[in-house]
């Protein structure tokens, strides 16, 4: 509403520009009024079912974009009117400086020839939701406020995974996404019957809460837990129609790293529920008959199965194209270590795009992503801002093995920021929204935990 109110208040008739201006002052009131309910839009926005872009508004040159303008709104009130004075210590002032760095990169970029205004803001604006972290530190200083939010995020992810598996297996859910967002579902190889992949935004935040949602099961009791437990089946119905592998490997280590720093109490309950879900599994291959061998489980069987034959995977043409792309960006990224190329810059990688006009059907356009992420931050912030990025991110991480006492929950939220950071090798989780996202809730908490702990003096955490 907000985002409507001030376009038709910027470009609108005279008369009417005054009364949409207003509307949009009273509009921002609200939202500054309910940070918490502002938060939770802000999330759904990025990491529901619609990518953030499917609400941008275009106002002249300027693409207005929903979630950016709540997020802006909430870095407004954490500035001028924070519950805590803080910006998060090491890992605030490192994620500061990497977002100075992009911009510095993005300027001279512009300013030599190498991309064009428009280019650049539209590759950088991404990372700019990392500054969610910000708002976390100083606005919900409280266990109960994030606790909150997290319920909310894990509420978010679990919805987005009925919707993933009503889309896989077909029907109008499957024709309305493909018509708002082709890109998120696939045929499955296995032909006609069988599920497709899904990948909605929300995956993300699936993937990101999946070992707290854990923790909570383990702490709740009575309906809590079974609340829970259902919240946890939709994050894992969305992980598994994925078909991601990445997701897969990463929720397996997210396991061990559990196992090493949740604690005694969690390693204890954790191996009575995987050694459950081990026999669970070995029941239905022995003898589940037709069931293992049918259409709608016959893909996720064949995806898993190259998770222990790395083999099957070699001579895929994603991984192939990966591997020329990595080579490519190491060059460049080797000429221009100190600030990189800059967002939306070319790094020497062409793809081909279809161009039905061109004589040979298609035309060579300059890739401007890269799926190791961690070579490409070096491409738009040099080697720098990759450095500073890690410190934001291996900061909270540090404070996680540190805490004493342990807090299961807290841990759950380390290992969702350490299994991001995995599959951040081979996919692009570190500069797209619903990612960023993610990763600036996670952060946030873990810092605003360490300080809160260290303000009150207390060792109360997430888990209750």
């Amino acid at each position: 509403m907000l985002e409507l109110v001030l376009a038709h208040g910027l470009v609108g008739p005279a008369i009417s520009k005054v009364v949409f201006l207003f509307l949009g002052v009273v509009a921002a009131a609200l939202v500054l009024r309910f940070p918490m309910a502002t938060a939770l839009v802000f999330l759904c926005l990025t990491d529901f079912v619609f990518y953030p872009t499917a609400f941008a508004k275009e106002v002249g040159p300027i693409s207005l974009r929903p979630h950016e303008l709540a997020l802006a709104l909430l870095l407004v009130l954490a500035t001028v009117r924070p519950k805590r004075r803080t910006w998060g210590g090491t890992a605030g002032t490192a994620l500061a400086v990497f977002l100075g760095l992009v911009v510095l990169s993005d300027l001279v970029a512009v300013k030599s020839g190498s991309t064009n205004f428009h280019e650049a803001i539209t590759w950088a604006r991404p990372l700019f939701l990392l500054a969610l972290f910000y708002v976390i530190v100083r606005l919900f200083p409280s266990v109960r406020e994030r606790r909150t939010l997290l319920l909310g995020a894990a509420v978010v992810g679990a919805v987005t995974g009925l919707v993933a598996l009503a889309a896989s297996l077909g029907g109008g859910v499957t024709a309305a996404l493909e018509k708002a967002a082709p890109e998120t579902i696939r045929m499955s190889e296995a032909g006609e019957g069988s599920i497709d992949r899904v990948r909605l935004p929300g995956l993300s935040i699936g993937y990101g809460l999946f070992w707290y949602a854990v923790t909570q099961i383990v702490a709740k009791r009575g309906s809590a837990r079974w609340g829970w437990s259902l919240l946890l089946a939709g994050i894992a119905l969305d992980i598994v129609v994925s078909f991601n592998r990445n997701m897969w490997i990463g929720v397996t280590v997210g396991l061990l790293l559990m196992a090493a720093f949740g604690g005694t109490f969690l390693r204890s309950r954790l191996a009575g529920g995987v050694g459950a879900v081990v026999a669970v599994v070995a029941i239905v291959v022995i003898f589940g008959g037709p069931t293992t061998n049918s259409k709608v489980v016959q893909p996720v069987v064949e995806r898993g199965s190259t998770l222990l034959s790395p083999g099957k995977t070699s001579k895929e043409s994603s991984l192939t194209e990966r591997e020329k792309e990595t080579k490519v960006a190491l060059k460049t990224a080797k000429a221009n270590p100190v600030l990189g190329v800059g967002a939306g810059s070319s790094f020497g990688m062409l793809t081909r795009e279809t161009n039905p006009s061109s004589l040979t059907g298609f035309v060579l356009v300059p890739q401007l992503f890269l799926h190791n992420q961690y070579l490409y931050l070096v491409l738009i912030a040099g080697v720098p801002g990759l450095i500073a990025f890690l410190f934001f991110l291996l900061t909270p991480l540090a404070a996680v093995i540190k805490r004493v006492p342990r807090d299961p929950a807290i841990t759950a939220c380390g290992v969702g920021v350490a299994t991001i950071m995995l599959s951040a090798v081979v996919a692009i989780y570190f500069t797209v929204e619903n990612m960023t996202a993610v990763l600036g809730l996670l952060t946030g908490v873990i810092v605003a935990d360490r300080e809160d702990r260290a303000a009150a003096g207390q060792s109360s955490g997430l888990l209750g």
